[in-house]
């Protein structure tokens, strides 16, 4: 049996290299992740050149004028300070310019310093406080990392505090700070005030505020001040209040430093980047010489993949589903909304020659316009039905996690809202269906399949792929994650589910269903068919299934179960012995017999299928972003000429040899830095979607931009 099932590995890796040849295009780019005869670079990178590159903090004041060991600024958090207080004042806010503590904009602390003589409450001290860090071991974390000054010296109403840490930066220049403050705050960068506001100002405050501010077309905007850092130590005091009034307890700040959008880079093998309208988590795909690519809350581009310039772009929304007879119904959306459609296209086609903060915030106040004017002519049918967890989680999901598809002459599109739409390669829409539901779930990637577009959305539909009708609906198959996939398995082409039923896609007839399916979270990503055999995975990386369709025939299918793979016990406990969930997000990569997969933490799991068990697993050491609307790695691994490449969002891809040991043969980094409104990492968030390729280059999906890795 051992023998048998080595020789399927064999033929299933040679059958690979056909399928990953063959022209299909969505999930993964090609559904595998194999693109083996590419010829793609190894290495890239574009990094800033600014103030912000090597910068630490610390606490205490320096010895010297070197940075020693200080601790680094990563995503711009500065996490060591020194804090002083409370001091009691009449009215926290008339008295914020108070000097309490004397020559407070002078001061250069170290821990247990008194306030010099002569000031009030000179039992005070300064004492030592680290703001939390983004870990991204922390999963669906909804707070920000705030610095709690009135945690740390004791709150109440009417009272000042200080806090202080020094900043040691290797080249010096201008910077950018971007801040939340729950009152009061003053701000002075080496005793030079930078900022001043006795009141409350934020605008994100929490994490899920992200998904509402986006779903809801809403600008919004922190405070934020330029400031000049000087080559080695710099000194940042901070002076909070708190309320005058009892009711709120805030006295606390959350603030990012960061290199302005003017920042200098030195690049590498960017052969060419292009600005996106806006952010999504699908992959792009490539048809010919052009790049299909999704763009929130509601565009498909086109993009000719030579030079990275948008040829056109077309919406998929409730709008734009209305049939001619339900737009002649109602004259008001010829009078009200046509126009402001046009003119949202017009603004679009404006800020692709280079948008700005404004642009970007006018654009998103028209979208708002267009929602609210929708609204108020028929509410019913343009309400979006979406329940407080899906807002929740729409800063990560939005409507464009679906992957386009092609079949080489049109591209099919399926956007969360519950619309399917297929366009030809110039642009021109072919149809467009609206599926009616009570409420929405998260998107995933449709499939083509038998002439048939299939597509979840609560249940599984079928679209008739050349008229748009619909042929059926499958409510059996009601929960699905990421991706549907098209296969052909036993010699019959079907679709596979994410957790791996089968559906025959004619009829929608449900083939075959793993046993042990539960309603409730068994995993995220979807299955990898090579041939007959389908890799299924379970719980994250902690099991994969193994099953032989070959032979599969009637209205049920009984395919072989040809093993199971799992992770050894160890690795989904911490080093205090808790449990970690070791979800993926991605599909595993299979090659020569070697099973990949890699966790949401940056952690690689290889096995051998044929003894069924791990080889090793490893700590990549990635720089992810984790919140309750940020996955540090999301991508699937994908094997491009002789390399398997791993990416986190952070835009940094480790470059590993295929095999049995970890070789690593480059790491690289893309660390554009965007214009933030909010105290986010001013780093562009990439990528969630894994790389792919046309056989020389590699085309990497980020949050503004698409990158063309090439020499």
């Amino acid at each position: 049996m051992r023998i048998l099932f080595a020789l399927v590995i064999v033929a299933t890796s040679c059958l690979a290299l056909i399928r990953a040849a063959e022209p299909t295009s969505g999930w993964r780019g090609n559904q595998t992740g194999l693109w083996p005869n590419a010829k793609g670079p190894v290495e890239w990178s574009r990094i800033p050149k600014g103030a912000i590159e090597g910068l630490r903090c610390r606490a205490n004041r320096p010895a010297d004028a070197e940075a020693g060991d200080s601790t680094l600024v990563e995503k711009g958090l500065i996490r060591e300070w020194l804090v002083l207080g409370p001091y009691p004042v009449a009215d926290s806010e008339k008295n914020l310019d108070d000097d309490v503590m004397i020559r407070e904009a002078f001061v250069t602390p170290t821990a247990g310093l008194k306030p010099i003589a002569g000031s009030e409450h000179t039992e005070l001290e300064w004492k030592p406080l680290t703001s939390p860090a983004d870990d991204p071991m922390v999963f669906g974390t909804a707070e920000v990392p705030w610095l709690d000054v009135g945690k740390a010296v004791g709150f109440k109403i009417n009272q000042l505090a200080y806090a202080h840490t020094y900043l040691f930066s290797p080249r010096g220049g201008p910077a950018r700070i971007v801040v939340d403050h729950g009152e009061g705050l003053k701000v002075w960068l080496n005793s030079r005030e930078v900022y001043r506001q006795p009141k409350r100002d934020m605008a994100l405050g929490y994490y899920t505020n992200l998904s509402k501010i986006e779903l809801n077309h809403q600008v919004a905007k922190s405070p934020r001040f330029d400031v000049e850092l000087k080559p080695g130590w710099n000194s940042l005091m901070l002076k909070l209040s708190s309320p005058r009034i009892a009711g709120h307890t805030d006295m606390r700040c959350h603030l990012r430093i960061m290199d302005p959008p003017s920042v200098p880079y030195e690049s590498k093998n960017i052969r060419w980047m292009t600005e996106l309208p806006a952010r999504s988590t699908s992959t792009p795909i490539l048809v010919g010489d052009r790049i299909f690519v999704m763009a929130e809350p509601d565009e498909l581009l086109c993009l000719d993949k030579n030079s990275g310039k948008v040829l056109w772009s077309a919406a998929t929304n409730y709008y734009e589903a209305l049939s001619p007879a339900q737009k002649a119904a109602k004259p008001e959306f010829a009078s009200r909304v046509d126009p402001l459609v046009a003119e949202l296209r017009s603004l679009a086609l404006l800020s692709r020659a280079g948008s700005t903060l404004e642009s970007r915030a006018t654009i998103v106040e028209l979208r708002a316009k267009i929602q609210k004017t929708l609204l108020e002519i028929d509410e019913p049918r343009f309400n979006i039905p979406a329940n407080d967890h899906f807002e929740a989680h729409f800063g990560i999901v939005g409507f464009t996690m679906p992957t386009p598809l092609s079949d080489g002459k049109h591209v099919f599109v399926w956007n969360g809202m519950g619309i399917a739409a297929c366009f030809d390669l110039d642009g021109h829409r072919k149809w467009i269906t609206r599926v009616e539901t009570d409420h929405i779930v998260y998107g995933s990637s449709p499939a083509l399949a038998d002439g048939v577009f299939v597509a979840f959305f609560g249940k599984l539909f079928g679209f008739d792929a050349e008229t748009g009708k619909l042929k059926w609906t499958q409510h059996r198959i009601n929960k699905n994650v990421a991706a549907v996939l098209a296969a052909k398995l036993a010699g019959q082409d079907v679709v596979v589910t994410q957790a791996g039923e089968i559906i025959r896609p004619s009829d929608g007839h449900l083939l075959f269903r793993p046993r042990g399916l539960t309603t409730g979270d068994q995993g995220w990503a979807p299955p990898v068919i090579l041939g007959d055999t389908m890799y299924s995975p379970r719980y994250g990386v902690n099991e994969i299934n193994v099953f032989d369709f070959a032979g599969c025939e009637g209205v049920t299918w009984q395919p072989q179960h040809v093993g199971q793979i799992g992770t050894t016990p160890e690795v989904s406990r911490k080093p205090d012995g808790g449990w970690i969930d070791r979800w993926t997000a991605g599909s595993p990569l299979v090659w020569k017999g070697l099973l990949y997969q890699i966790d949401i933490y940056g952690n690689l799991f290889v096995s051998d299928i044929a003894e069924k068990k791990m080889i090793y697993w490893r700590d990549l050491k990635l720089r992810g972003f984790m919140h309750y609307n940020s996955v540090p790695v999301a991508a699937s691994p994908t094997l491009i000429g002789k390399h398997i490449f791993l990416c986190d969002n952070q835009g940094t891809t480790v470059v590993i040899e295929p095999g049995r040991e970890f070789k690593e043969v480059a790491r690289n980094r893309i660390d554009t830095v965007l214009d933030r409104h909010l105290p986010l990492p001013a780093q562009e968030t990439l990528t969630y979607s894994p790389p792919i390729t046309d056989g020389e280059r590699l085309f990497l999906r980020g949050e503004r931009y698409l990158y063309c890795i090439a020499p």
